[in-house]
C-alpha cells in the first residue's frame, strides 16, 4: 500500500497536480543559424561525404583535445568499435570494463568475438575501481575500457599505470567527457586511445557522429582503414592522386562520418566551450538544491579533475 505525503502538496505519483504538462525531453540540442549556413554551404559543395570537412573537423579536435590524431566515425558506437579493433581485440581475448555505462563499451567487445569483464565502480564518483579491475586480469586479458561516468574523468594514471604493468591497451570511453579535464590534461589526449560521441545530447552534435583520438600512428591508420570497409585510400585521396585503384587491406565496416556532419561539427566546436560552462551551471544548481535532501547522495568531484 503506497502512502500519500503527510502535506497539503501532493506528489503527481499520489495523484496531485503534475508540474508540468509535457515529459522534460530526453536532450536538447542547441542549433542556430551558423549551424544550418554551414551545413547548407557543404550541401551546396562537391563534396557530401569524406570530403575536405572531415579532415578539418578531425585535426581541429585532435588540436583541441591535444592529441596527435583524430578519427571521425558514424557514431560514438563505431568509434568504440574501431578502437576495440585497432587494439587487437579477437575470439578468445578478454576487456574489462565498467557494469555502469551505456551498452555499447561492452557491445564493442562482443563485436570483437572477445569477452567483457566487469569490474565494479568507485563509490564516489561511478568510475571504474583501478583496483578491482587489476583483480580482474588474467593470461587471456588485452584491454581495459574506463568509462568517464557522467563527465567525470576516470583514474586514468592508475589505470595507465596498470596497464602498462601487465601490457594492455586503454581506450577511454569519454562519450560524456568531452572537454573535461584530467590532472591539468584535456581527455583525449590521456588513453592509449580515447572515444568520444558527438550525439544530440552531448557537448557538441554532429546529427549522429563520434571520434577516436589517439597519439599512436598505427592505431590512427588502422581506424581509418577500419572505418572505410578496410580500404586504403579515400575518394578524396584517390580523386587528388588522379586514379582509380584501391585496395583492401583488411576487414572493416562502412563507419564514415559525412561531410554534411562535420560541417555542422566543426560550427559547434566554436560553441563548445559555452556548453560546458552551460552545463556546469546547471550541475552546480542541482548540487546546491539537493545538497540536504535526505537519502540523497551527490557525485563527488575529485580535486585533480574538471569534468564535463
Amino acid at each position: 500500500m503506497t502512502v500519500a505525503p503527510a502535506s497539503s502538496e501532493v506528489l503527481a505519483i499520489h495523484g496531485g497536480s503534475p508540474v508540468r504538462k509535457t515529459w522534460l525531453p530526453y536532450g536538447r540540442q542547441t542549433i542556430d543559424e551558423s549551424d544550418i549556413e554551414a551545413v547548407a554551404e557543404t550541401l551546396r559543395s562537391d563534396w557530401l561525404t569524406t570530403g575536405p570537412k572531415v579532415a578539418e573537423f578531425e585535426e581541429a579536435m585532435a588540436a583541441w583535445v591535444g592529441a596527435k590524431y583524430a578519427v571521425s566515425f558514424s557514431s560514438g558506437t563505431a568509434a568504440l568499435h574501431a578502437a576495440a579493433f585497432a587494439s587487437g581485440l579477437q575470439p578468445g581475448d578478454e576487456a574489462i570494463t565498467s557494469p555502469l555505462t551505456f551498452a555499447a563499451t561492452a557491445n564493442c567487445v562482443l563485436y570483437q568475438g572477445a569477452t567483457p569483464v566487469f569490474a565494479d565502480v568507485l563509490e564516489d564518483t561511478l568510475n571504474l575501481d583501478p583496483e578491482l579491475a587489476a583483480a580482474r586480469i588474467t593470461a587471456r586479458t588485452k584491454a581495459i575500457f574506463p568509462v568517464d561516468y557522467a563527465g567525470h574523468p576516470a583514474d586514468l594514471d592508475s589505470i595507465l599505470e596498470l596497464a602498462d604493468r601487465e601490457g594492455l591497451i586503454v581506450i577511454e570511453d569519454a562519450c560524456h567527457a568531452l572537454g573535461a579535464e584530467y590532472r591539468g590534461r584535456r581527455v583525449g589526449s590521456v588513453a592509449h586511445m580515447t572515444a568520444f560521441s558527438f550525439h544530440p545530447v552531448k557537448h557538441l552534435t554532429t546529427g549522429e557522429g563520434g571520434m577516436v583520438t589517439t597519439d599512436n600512428p598505427v592505431f590512427a591508420e588502422t581506424l581509418r582503414r577500419f572505418r572505410n570497409h578496410g580500404i586504403s585510400s579515400d575518394a578524396r585521396q584517390r580523386q587528388s592522386a588522379g586514379q582509380w585503384h584501391y585496395e583492401m587491406v583488411l576487414l572493416g565496416f562502412n563507419y564514415r562520418l559525412t561531410d554534411i556532419a562535420c560541417a555542422l561539427g566543426l560550427q559547434q566546436m566554436k560553441k563548445l566551450e559555452g556548453n560546458l560552462a552551460r552545463r556546469r551551471q546547471i550541475a552546480a544548481r542541482y548540487a546546491t538544491e539537493l545538497r540536504n535532501m535526505p537519502g540523497v547522495l551527490l557525485p563527488h568531484t575529485r580535486s585533480d579533475v574538471n569534468p564535463a
